[in-house]
């Protein structure tokens, strides 16, 4: 496959004025010339991608291969790594040595965290640029080209040298296309001895550059190199340069087109395979052409928070965009071994795997790293492939995501992470109370999807006043055994509107909402009219509340145990209640999936059912609900939560050079 290039020209009869070297003005004077075609905007550089998806698709198997080795490391590592957390446990209990202690209990777990990444490091170093061949017709359309005008009046003294000067030169690799040569496809690697000879001068040269590496951090490296040539003859020698930068690694939109939708097959074969049929169902009734993928993640259930899925892209033939997905692993310590997937199942042709260095420390709050806490507004002014948005605590000396993925998301340039406030939530994951869905014909193209308690709970008010309080909040539920008792509260809706802490709860997740939202209007632009709000309730009876509810049930009468439910009481970190609307699944052509809400039923019908239906159908979509209940949500998540998608990022529609910096 070709890509547009640029043209490093070789031409004689040129002014000195034009090539800035005094040379004689005749054929036989070497002239570097450059000229770009018109597929790049003006006065932008050439792109060019970083080459690190495995088309020779060796590295899946190497991958688990690995894995395997690092097995005995891993755990010899973590044994001997307890064993001194213990020792410096004991240390610290001396106030003499606590500082100390602590000292070197950050060096121990640093080094050893180092030490259990080695596996990753390894697995996202196999890749078509780990080594110095082309590997293949799909690695060789991969390659950004550069060409040399034919010189027909070169000497037969003329010779030419490629360059990559400067620190780039570390971050890229170039080829040159020389068909009678052994090497594969015959591409040779550029080295500080390669000449272009005369004849290749007279006929022209083609060229091809790959970057070796993602951008990680742009104080270090931005992805921008210079390829410069220089051309010998008679003494004299011509030279230009050409800027060229690599393709930034971008995060996908809900209003690109579903193009594969994945979970996790690792799932309670009771509660679990029905979860994961039902979304197979979903997605093959609404004509995606791949069926659901079931996902071998180690007995991870929550997909959404393994990885992002980016990409990055170039314009390839007709301009439309060529390149590769790039997934990215969740840093979190806790899906680390999950997160692996990305390298042993999903890594290959045309998708890529990468690992962000992170040595989580002690006091960090790491589900801020999973990947359900990054969604990306869609396209929007200032902002034409999107941007990130990322929650946290704003509160000072508070852990927000790890600073090197920040660091990372920040370098691509092009879709600035915008913060959000998600420490009210239990979790504490921006896609518990916002969700983005296409809406052609809208403003922006797209709406949010809010989150609305004070809808939800007027719902509930509603139906009291018209006496209905005596109905459960869940209505129509299943059959539950003893597991599910305490996670599914079964109070009627007169007991919930008595409930202060209840009240609480819904009243601060509102307030915490309405500053969220206030965020995105004044950074994105958004305007009521750009948000589709649905009725929602939240409680604090958490995984947390639960455990020490069980705590409370074992203690003796007494202050101990009043102290305890006095803590109870206070709690207001926030999870979904009635299953969360928001956090579903965007089909394609206007249908949404979402989680069956088992709200109260009145007259026989889901009265959050009938609210939810009414908000979606004001954009034009449709709902499909799927019971998540005892599957994904008694475990404090829904249906986004447990699922990824690959969406279709190299359309025609989906060029963003043209609008970036």
């Amino acid at each position: 496959m070709r890509f547009r290039t640029r043209e490093l020209f070789l031409a004689g009869a040129l002014t000195v004025s034009t090539v800035g070297l005094a040379v004689p003005a005749s054929a036989a004077s070497p002239v570097a010339d450059l000229r770009t075609d018109a597929a790049t905007p003006p006065g932008k550089p050439e792109l060019f991608l970083a080459n690190i998806d495995d088309d020779a698709g060796i590295c899946k198997a190497r991958s688990k291969e690995l894995l395997v080795d690092a097995a005995g490391r891993e755990q010899a590592d973590n044994e001997s790594f307890r064993v001194q957390e213990a020792a410096l446990r004991e240390e610290a209990k001396d106030p003499a040595k606590k500082e100390a202690a602590e000292r070197k209990y950050a060096a121990l777990r640093r080094t050893h965290r180092l030490a259990q990444y080695q596996a990753d490091r390894d697995m996202a170093g196999c890749n078509d640029a780990a080594d110095t061949v082309v590997n293949g017709a799909q690695d060789e359309a991969d390659l950004a080209r550069l060409h040399t005008a034919p010189w027909a009046a070169a000497p037969a003294s003329a010779t030419g040298r490629v360059t990559v000067p400067g620190a780039g030169a570390d971050h890229v690799r170039l080829f040159v296309k020389r068909p009678k040569s052994a090497a594969p496809r015959g591409w040779e690697v550029v080295g500080p001895d390669t000449k272009l000879s005369a004849a290749e001068l007279r006929a022209g040269v083609e060229l091809g550059i790959e970057g070796r590496d993602i951008v990680r951090d742009s104080a270090v490296w931005a992805g921008r190199v210079t390829v410069r040539l220089d051309v010998t003859a008679n003494g004299v020698t011509s030279s230009r340069t050409v800027a060229l930068e690599q393709a930034p690694v971008l995060t996908q939109l809900n209003t690109q087109r579903l193009q594969e939708a994945l979970a996790s097959d690792d799932q309670d074969p009771e509660t679990g395979k029905p979860f994961t049929d039902a979304l197979a169902a979903a997605v093959k009734a609404n004509g995606v052409a791949t069926p659901l993928r079931r996902v071998d993640t180690g007995g991870d259930q929550w997909m959404q928070d393994l990885f992002e899925p980016g990409y990055a892209s170039i314009p390839g033939p007709g301009g439309k965009p060529h390149g590769m997905r790039v997934l990215i692993p969740s840093v979190n310590e806790n899906r680390h071994a999950a997160s692996r997937v990305v390298f042993t199942e999903l890594a290959g042709p045309d998708v890529a795997a990468v690992h962000i260095a992170h040595v989580p420390t002690p006091d960090e709050d790491s589900t801020y790293d999973s990947m359900g806490n990054l969604e990306t507004v869609p396209a929007y002014p200032g902002y034409p492939a999107g941007r990130i948005v990322i929650g946290g605590d704003p509160a000072d000396g508070k852990k927000g995501p790890a600073a090197e993925m920040l660091t990372f998301l920040r370098s691509q340039n092009m879709q600035k992470p915008l913060s959000l406030d998600t420490s009210w939530l239990s979790v504490g994951h921006i896609d518990e109370f916002v969700q983005f869905l296409p809406a052609p014909g809208s403003r922006l193209g797209w709406r949010a999807v809010v989150a609305d308690p004070r809808s939800g709970m007027r719902i509930l008010q509603d139906a009291k006043k018209a006496g209905h309080g005596g109905q459960i909040m869940h209505g129509g539920l299943p059959a539950l055994d003893w597991r599910y008792t305490d996670h599914i509260d079964q109070r009627s809706i007169s007991e919930f509107l008595a409930d202060p802490q209840f009240l609480h709860v819904n009243d601060r997740s509102a307030k915490r909402i309405d500053a969220n939202v206030a965020v995105l209007k004044r950074e994105v632009g958004l305007t009521d009219a750009d948000i589709v709000r649905v009725p929602a309730l939240f409680t604090a009876r958490t995984m947390d509340y639960l455990m020490l509810q069980s705590e409370i049930r074992g203690m003796k009468p007494g202050p101990d145990r009043d102290a305890a439910e006095a803590r109870l009481r206070a709690m207001d970190q926030a999870v979904a209640l009635i299953p969360g609307t928001v956090n579903g699944l965007v089909l394609n052509s206007g249908e949404y999936v979402a989680p069956k809400p088992f709200g109260p039923l009145i007259g026989g019908k889901d009265v959050f059912t009938e609210a939810i239906d009414k908000a979606f159908a004001t954009t034009g979509y449709t709902v499909r609900y799927v019971d998540d209940l005892l599957s994904t949500h008694v475990s404090e998540g829904e249906i986004h939560c447990a699922t990824n998608t690959l969406r279709a990022v190299f359309a025609t529609d989906q060029r963003w050079w043209p609008h970036s910096a």
